[in-house]
């Protein structure tokens, strides 16, 4: 078996995966053929993986992120009543063999899930880190998330949202999500990154897997705002949005967010907001009382042309 079948295999297995990493969600992002993964097995069981999508741009050979996708990074399964310094030993042997079979490339560049907060062996084989932050709502009761939101004017433009009417639904046109969806980048003067048929595949791929939902918003007969959430065993993604511009003082995106954290507690998962460094866009999430997790972003640079290149760049600023 190649390391894809036994990988394909093993998510079948372990339902901790995150779903940024599974195959069925590479299959949609990268592609069947694009993508691959590499393993770390003892005993004939994978005791750890780190999938990839490995491409190429201009001349150099890089393994990157895919579009729509958070996090992906190393997933290690732990022994059992392993104290904390032989879990640390355990990580290290497991990165350190995953690092030595990645295959050669130019540039490596992944952002890493927030579950891994050991990084070390990456530091020590010359890789490189940046710490980057999502918001996470998580093992909090309704009452408590109300009590959490920033400020009383958060609660009262939810309250205005309800009694003007507007009306939270889940469904499953994603052309008209898609259509909301543009007017966040129109409304930046940004070209929108992926196309409609790249976003309805993923959505049913999400839909064969159980794993995706829809909340619209309807304000006199009209979707005026919608979010597409996609999820595993144990955490809700907020994974895009939008909203009508002419209809954005309504609160209904607010009456959106309230709705998918609480279908995340209700079903006993984490809500995270999917992060941003935008200063705006954090201090919205931020507002919700969700917490601040770190996640790390690695990357390492082996091209002399690239490394030329950077230098050049720093000098320069």
């Amino acid at each position: 078996m190649t390391n894809k079948e036994k990988y394909r295999k093993f998510c079948e297995k372990e339902k901790n995966i995150p779903i940024f990493s599974k195959d069925w969600w590479l299959d949609s992002v990268c592609g069947v053929d694009g993508w691959d993964v590499v393993l770390v097995e003892k005993g004939g069981q994978i005791m750890a993986s780190l999938p990839y999508m490995k491409t190429k741009k201009v001349i150099f050979e890089i393994i990157t992120m895919p579009q729509l996708t958070q996090t992906m990074g190393v997933y290690i399964k732990y022994p059992s009543g392993q104290k904390y310094y032989k879990k640390l030993s355990w990580e290290q042997e497991m990165m350190e063999s995953i690092i030595l079979n990645l295959p050669k490339v130019d540039y490596f560049s992944q952002s890493f899930n927030r579950s891994i907060t050991n990084w070390l062996p990456f530091y020590w084989n010359q890789f490189e880190q940046t710490t980057r932050y999502t918001y996470v709502i998580e093992n909090i009761s309704i009452d408590e998330l109300e009590k959490n939101f920033e400020t009383d004017a958060r609660r009262r433009r939810r309250r205005k949202a309800y009694e003007l009417g507007i009306e939270i639904i889940e469904s499953e046109d994603i052309k008209t999500f898609y259509k909301l969806n543009t007017f966040t980048f129109a409304r930046k003067n940004i070209e929108i990154s992926y196309s409609f048929e790249f976003v309805k595949n993923l959505f049913e791929k999400c839909k064969e897997n159980n794993a995706v939902k829809m909340y619209f918003a309807k304000y006199q007969d009209e979707v005026i705002a919608a979010n597409f959430l996609v999820y595993d065993n144990n955490t809700v993604y907020y994974l895009m949005g939008g909203i009508d511009p002419t209809k954005k003082d309504l609160g209904a995106m607010d009456i959106i967010q309230f709705e998918s954290i609480k279908f995340a507690l209700e079903s006993g998962r984490a809500f995270d907001f999917e992060g941003s460094m935008i200063e705006s866009i954090e201090k919205y999430f931020r507002s919700f009382g969700a917490v601040q997790k770190p996640y790390f972003h690695i990357t390492k640079t082996n091209s002399k042309l690239l490394k030329i290149r950077r230098l050049a760049k720093e000098i320069l600023k």
